[in-house]
């Protein structure tokens, strides 16, 4: 019995073990590509990063990515179907929650590994990040561009393909995209880009401290099992019959208090962003419009209002069942 008991309270703090079932040869394959990519896009211009030593077997970042890997093996497993619906997604949650446990445990460790090694490339090589972007070109006119521009011949008229080929025609290097950031950005932007980088890092200290994860995971577990079933059967669609079953669970269940207060910073962001940048925001969208087709145009807006529609639906059920927060 004491053993037991040992064996149960190791489980919950370290969490479900996500690689058990995955072959080890799948494991050895994404490890494959990740030695691939740094090797290619890192070996001429930091030689010296060696992925294996700073992510693969480093303590702080061993654990966490292995178990990254696996869990994306297992999840393209899982949601490999023709329909997504509630009950997959509820079984999953433990994963995500095990997941996302190790993540605040490790990930601040691992980024500091991660960037003391970017910080000796730099050190070596004053050219580090121009080589590397170049490299990064060459990935892409090697294995990607043929394979971009022939998918945006056979879907032009479409939204996405029209997208595309108004992205390819425009940049045509990674010099391209920096000069149009560069002149799209005001010193106001930046500004609000670093407040808001440090708020979510805020928000996301505090959901780790407050053990959000696991608050979450046994609020969406309740709520997935309830709303799966009768004809809520596509996780897609939440209007109808699933935003009723919604409904039903939270008369009794209150959305975590840690979860309310990041919705409501979503939605101050969200308000500071209308207020002072609406208008380039419609500039932006004006000027894409210029470029589409009609067919586009027309795709454009039924994707919208489908996205509207079920927007709506999950505001009306939260606005109903808003929990009292202190």
């Amino acid at each position: 019995m004491r053993a037991f008991v040992v064996f149960t309270i190791l489980g919950v703090a370290l969490g479900r073990n996500l690689c058990r079932g995955v072959k080890k040869s799948e494991i050895r394959k994404a490890h494959g590509y990740g030695r691939w990519a740094a090797n290619f896009f890192l070996g001429a211009s930091c030689p010296s990063f060696d992925i294996d030593r700073v992510v693969f077997e480093n303590g702080e970042c061993k654990h966490l990515v292995k178990q990254a890997i696996c869990y994306s093996i297992n999840a393209v497993k899982l949601y490999n179907v023709e329909v997504v619906n509630y009950d997959q997604l509820r079984t999953d949650v433990p994963n995500m929650e095990s997941l996302g446990n190790l993540a605040c445990e490790k990930t601040r460790a691992c980024f500091r590994e991660v960037r003391t090694a970017m910080e000796v490339c730099l050190r070596d090589n004053v050219e580090f990040v121009s080589e590397t972007i170049e490299a990064a070109e060459e990935v892409y006119r090697e294995n990607l561009e043929e394979t971009v521009a022939t998918f945006a011949k056979k879907n032009k008229g479409s939204l996405f393909g029209d997208l595309v080929n108004m992205a390819m025609q425009q940049f045509s290097s990674a010099e391209d995209i920096q000069t149009f950031i560069e002149g799209q950005l005001t010193e106001g932007m930046e500004s609000d880009a670093i407040a808001a980088g440090e708020e979510a890092l805020t928000l996301a200290q505090g959901w780790c401290d407050s053990g959000c994860t696991s608050k979450t995971a046994q609020f969406l577990r309740g709520l997935f099992r309830k709303m799966h079933g009768g004809q809520c059967m596509d996780a897609s669609v939440f209007c109808g019959a699933c935003a009723t079953r919604a409904d039903k669970f939270f008369e009794k269940t209150a959305l975590p208090c840690c979860v309310e207060e990041v919705v409501q910073k979503g939605i101050e962001a969200y308000d500071y962003v209308v207020e002072n940048y609406e208008d380039t925001l419609v500039r932006y969208a004006d000027a894409i419009r210029a470029e589409l087709s009609q067919e586009s145009i027309d795709e454009a807006i039924e994707i919208k209002d489908r996205l509207v529609e079920e927007f709506d639906c999950v505001s009306d059920v939260y606005l109903d069942n808003r929990p009292v927060c202190v």
